[in-house]
């Protein structure tokens, strides 16, 4: 029978557009975020303030829904260990506790035969500086646990950057050879309880101190390549055994032998901010794909719509700009850019640097037009205001 009380584990701006497309299907959704000021808390009825790892919340949760997903591989696995609450988890627990763990993440790339970088774990109380004395310089090291957006990431060149590590880091550190990099792709694969499997287009992603700033449709990279990338996705979803969604962050470049290769970067078993794009550019979107596997319906391959896409996302500097601290935003530069096909905004109350308060999608007649007419608009969008 088709699932359509559906629970979310995340209010954040993915939750969000997930319930959106869920209720689209008619589906009854609930969802459990410590923040009461989220992005779906300021617009969805059944949003709940609690922790993630209360326990009467869950069971409240778990015993209200069919299926449960979550919006971020940061939920904490443990408190979902319970088997009548991980039986309706999508994706499974087992896949939660593998990508929200660099150090896990990498050992089961590494062992189902997936390029990953040379890299080496350091548990709690390792000693990191030796490890990265050991895979060698440049390298990175990174926390094993709640690192995105390149928190927790130290770039370690040679012996004298050693001095700036810290000693610790959540759940210890991994440290990988650095690779000089050509660009940065990502695959979204869409995966249901039959093991039907669709992937979602290649995206290419341009990134601004470690936070991703765009991302393009079609990706300028060969035919050749972009196979290559989709089917080292779909061996990735398949090895994990993935109800749901998993997004492959991969790179192209080449490490210390001098060959260029395609690695797998990191994994996120979730909906992506690269895939913000497929509500425009998508007959079917990322969140669409995932409401439907939740809900049992059939998923469809996702066609892209003709021309060249480009989303870029709008961080909170772009509200200090203005002279906001959060919330809404002033759109009427807008009106100068018809190519600009969508713009949203997560509502959120607080715009600090770096975080994600928004993004918006062009379309144009080329992927270099796209990505100028973005850059253009969102420096339109911050520029001081004209008397």
């Amino acid at each position: 029978m088709s699932a359509s009380r559906i629970g979310i584990l995340g209010g954040g701006q993915l939750g969000l557009m997930l319930a959106e497309s869920l209720l689209h299907l008619s589906a009854e959704v609930t969802l459990l975020d410590p923040d009461p000021g989220s992005p779906a808390a300021a617009r969805l009825a059944n949003t709940h303030a609690r922790a993630w790892d209360d326990p009467v919340a869950l069971q409240a949760l778990f015993a209200r829904c069919d299926a449960v997903t979550f919006d971020s591989e940061n939920v904490p696995a443990a408190p979902l260990s319970r088997p009548e609450w991980s039986q309706k988890l999508r994706p499974s627990l087992s896949v939660l506790a593998t990508t929200q763990d660099r150090a896990k993440e990498k050992a089961f790339l590494a062992a189902h035969g997936l390029p990953v970088v040379r890299s080496q774990a350091v548990p709690s109380g390792g000693d990191v500086r030796e490890a990265a004395r050991t895979v060698g310089f440049p390298c990175i090291a990174k926390s094993a646990l709640l690192g995105y957006d390149g928190k927790g990431q130290h770039r370690v060149d040679s012996e004298a950057d050693l001095a700036q590590l810290p000693q610790t880091a959540p759940g210890g550190f991994v440290v990988e050879e650095r690779l000089s990099l050509r660009t940065e792709l990502s695959v979204i694969v869409a995966r249901d309880a039959r093991g039907e499997e669709v992937t979602f287009p290649v995206f290419e992603n341009l990134h601004r101190d470690h936070v991703l700033d765009f991302t393009l449709v079609p990706a300028r990279v060969s035919p050749e390549l972009e196979a290559e990338a989709r089917a080292l996705a779909l061996r990735t979803a398949r090895a994990l055994q993935v109800v749901g969604l998993l997004t492959v962050e991969l790179f192209v470049g080449h490490g210390r032998d001098g060959k260029e290769r395609l690695w797998v970067n990191e994994l996120a078993p979730r909906p992506h901010n690269s895939g913000h794009v497929t509500r425009q550019c998508c007959t079917v979107s990322q969140f669409d794909a995932l409401a439907r596997i939740l809900c049992g319906a059939p998923v469809g391959q996702p066609q892209v719509h003709p021309g060249a896409w480009c989303m870029g996302n709008l961080l909170g500097d772009v509200w200090r700009a203005q002279g906001r601290t959060g919330g809404g935003l002033d759109l009427s530069a807008w009106a100068r850019f018809p190519e600009v096909v969508d713009v949203f905004l997560y509502g959120k109350a607080e715009a600090r640097e770096k975080r994600k308060m928004g993004h918006f999608v062009v379309r144009a007649e080329s992927p270099e037009k796209a990505l100028a007419t973005a850059r253009d608009f969102r420096a339109a969008l911050a520029a001081p205001p004209t008397s």
